[in-house]
């Protein structure tokens, strides 16, 4: 090394930054102050040495520095625990540490103090190495004066300051880098976060629409440009973008008794869109967030058929808002497409249920005129067999029928009150040969001769449970359709068999089951039913026949009452050739309780019996049949002749039939004044409706016993039998 250079001094290389470094406060020497400006810590092995630093720096600082020796490494790194230093002075040859490991041992625990190698080799590459550990600076002791110690410490200083700010600033940079990153990443996640929602919201939407069957539009009225969502164009069937961009295509779909009313409506805001006519009398305008430049209206409101692709009808709505200008003129609509066929079936089900409501409203009123009708007809056939004693067998026949249908009429009449009531009919053990041929018998008599019947009914035929008046409902239903299929003629089939169903047949037939079961057909060679209205024709209100000639209702109760039963229905037409109609019901094989001999009529003993009937009609037949087993009968037409007539005969009145629904004074309230006159005076109620409510009302007033019309004259006289004998 040249007699110039008195130590060697090798700086970091620090990048360029644009930062500013705090200049550090280097003691100064010959400074005054209270405390020492400069702690040094020495450690060096060489006292000699160590004495002459001490001088040095005592002639450069006077007495304004500290200085701590050490001769080991160890004591003074422990000494750094307790003490600080601005600056170490450090031998690289020591007892207890030597070389490099001294400055990364101290360099370890002090790696903020600043650090000046002393050595007795004036080595470059020792001196580069030391750098390269954490050294400031190398220093060769023979070569060390009073500049160059105080240069090399202020140096040191100054380069550690600059080096720990430099780190700082880094570590400051990082952490905000770290910050800065951390906000990108939080601010990625979470527009991702709502990329994904906005995409679920999506995907939502369009399964929203696909679920409740709708579809977006836009209608550009100045442009007459329409954009139609994938959804909408589905919901008609048709794959995207069949409508291309205008209203044509979609037009082409609706019903052609639909189309001109659409077609009307929308040429009428075309004509709003180009100023000929302002839509602002006739439409609610409203101003869009308080914009003067942009306002808003109902728009569209539309319902209409449209043809599917199986060319079934659907009902679609359409309902939209519309976008005004500053003048009041549409620009554009945005609204949706909606399948509302649902809906339109729900509302005709709905009129439907209102229909039957009021049906079985009316049931309850007109119940008791039919019961009238039918009392007369039935006591005149029961009647006329006493009356008429010799009469032929073909008259003895008719008269049969006449009495078996108007107690037939009665037990429908019933039926239909307990249907309207919900009650449900009473089942009982029943052999299906029997009631099949007491329909022959009837349905022989309706038929035109250009229909005949073809019967094979075996007598073996198992038994099922059910209610006969409902089962001959079914049967007498068919029977008539078949009737109405053959205009011009025909053959009538009738048949019956067992069958036992195995799991084959019942896979094909929804509602069976593997078992017995009684099969009844029946059969027309009419006209048969178009395939169409096949699927439909329990449907109720679903006729094929003309307008007028059918309700509807017919099937749909067929159906309902089959089901009721347990049992199925299997349908097989062809137009023009004819249908079959195939009813399995379960077979019960529970047997059939034997008539028992009807004991005779019990006869009255001339008892004087008041009837009270507002239909003249009844009250004969019944004063004809009464006398006829020896009662003496006064009738009256009303309450109030009622009354007076028991005034004139309340000796010799033994019991009084009255009816309860008659004009002026009714039953309930004659009642209740006969029995002012005797509270002991046996009443029968007589009505035509035979509810429970019925028959507690006239127990409120005091009536024990009830007879409901029509009756047969068992009923009727064993009630006054009973009531007499009471007396």
């Amino acid at each position: 090394m040249s007699d110039n250079l008195s130590t060697v001094s090798i700086a970091k290389a620090v990048p360029t930054m644009p930062v500013s470094i705090p200049t550090p406060q280097v003691p100064k020497p010959n400074a005054t102050s209270e405390y020492p400006e400069l702690q040094v810590l020495l450690i060096e092995d060489n006292l000699s040495e160590a004495r002459l630093f001490r001088e040095i720096l005592q002639d450069a600082w006077s007495d304004k520095f500290g200085l701590v020796h050490f001769q080991r490494l160890g004591p003074a790194i422990i000494e750094l625990s307790s003490t600080r230093f601005d600056i170490a002075l450090l031998d690289l040859t020591l007892p207890d540490s030597d070389g490099l490991a001294s400055l990364d041992a101290l360099s370890h625990h002090a790696p903020s103090l600043p650090i000046v190698v002393l050595t007795n080799t004036n080595d470059d590459e020792l001196a580069l190495d030391a750098v390269r550990h954490g050294a400031q600076d190398f220093l060769v002791k023979r070569q060390i004066s009073l500049d160059i110690l105080v240069r090399a410490i202020r140096y040191a200083i100054e380069r550690k300051a600059s080096a720990e700010a430099l780190r700082e600033l880094n570590e400051t940079l990082e952490l905000r880098i770290e910050e800065r990153t951390a906000a990108v990443e939080a601010i990625n996640e979470s527009l991702t976060q709502e990329i994904e929602s906005r995409e679920n919201i999506q995907n939502r939407l369009e399964l929203a629409q696909q679920a409740g069957k709708l579809g977006t539009f836009e209608w550009d009225i100045t442009a007459d440009r329409v954009t139609w969502s994938i959804e909408l164009e589905t919901l008609y069937g048709l794959p995207p973008g069949s409508f291309g961009n205008s209203n044509a295509n979609w037009l082409a779909t609706i019903h052609p008794e639909d189309r001109p009313k659409i077609r009307a409506e929308l040429d009428r805001w075309r004509i709003f869109a180009k100023g000929e006519d302002s839509p602002q009398n006739s439409l609610n305008v409203s101003n869009i967030s308080g914009s003067k430049s942009l306002q808003l209206s109902p728009g569209l409101d539309l319902e209409f058929r449209i043809f599917g692709l199986d060319t079934n009808t659907y009902w679609m709505a359409v309902k939209s808002s519309m976008f005004l200008d500053r003048d009041g003129h549409p620009t554009r609509t945005i609204g949706i497409h909606m399948d509302i066929t649902e809906k339109k079936q729900l509302e005709a089900q709905f009129l439907r249920a209102q229909r039957l409501e009021s049906l079985g409203t009316l049931a309850s009123g007109i119940a008791h005129d039919l019961n009238n009708v039918l009392t007369p007809i039935l006591a005149a056939a029961q009647l006329l067999p006493l009356r008429l004693p010799n009469l032929d067998d073909r008259t003895q026949n008719l008269i049969e029928i006449l009495e078996s249908s108007s107690r037939r009429g009665a037990d429908l009449i019933g039926q239909i009150l307990s249907f309207a009531q919900g009650i449900e009919g009473k089942h009982i053990s029943i052999q299906p040969a029997h009631l099949l041929l007491d329909i022959q018998k009837i349905v022989a008599q309706v038929l035109p001769k250009s229909i005949s019947i073809d019967r094979a009914i075996p007598a073996d035929l198992w038994t099922v449970s059910g209610d006969m008046t409902q089962l001959h409902q079914v049967l007498m239903n068919l029977c008539v359709n078949a009737r109405d299929a053959m205009p011009q003629g025909g053959t009538l089939s009738i048949k019956a068999a067992n069958r036992s169903i195995d799991s084959a047949f019942a896979r094909t037939h929804l509602d069976a089951q593997v078992g017995n079961y009684v099969e009844m057909s029946i059969t027309d060679t009419g006209t048969g039913i178009a395939p169409q209205l096949l699927d439909r024709i329990f449907d109720p209100f679903v006729t094929t026949k003309e307008i007028g000639k059918g309700t509807g209702l017919g099937l749909s109760a067929v159906l309902g009452i089959i089901k009721s039963h347990g049992g199925f229905l299997d349908v097989q037409t062809q137009v023009d050739r004819g249908t079959q109609f195939h009813i399995y019901l379960p077979a019960s094989n529970t047997p059939i309780q034997p008539d028992q001999d009807e004991p005779e009529l019990p006869s009255g003993q001339q008892q004087l019996i008041l009837v009270v009937d507002d239909e003249i009609a009844i009250s004969e037949l019944l004063k004809t049949t009464l006398e006829t087993y020896n009662y003496r009968v006064i009738t009256a037409n009303n309450g109030a002749e009622a009354i007076a007539i028991y005034q004139q005969h309340h000796d010799t009145i033994d019991s009084v039939l009255i009816d309860m629904m008659m004009p002026v004074m009714d039953g309930l309230t004659t009642v209740a004044a006969l029995h002012q006159l005797n509270p002991d005076l046996p009443i029968v109620a007589m009505s035509g409706i035979n509810s429970i409510e019925a028959v507690a009302q006239t127990q409120r007033v005091g009536c024990q016993y009830f007879l409901a019309k029509p009756y047969t004259n068992r009923d009727l006289l064993q009630i006054l039998s009973d009531c007499t004998r009471s007396r």
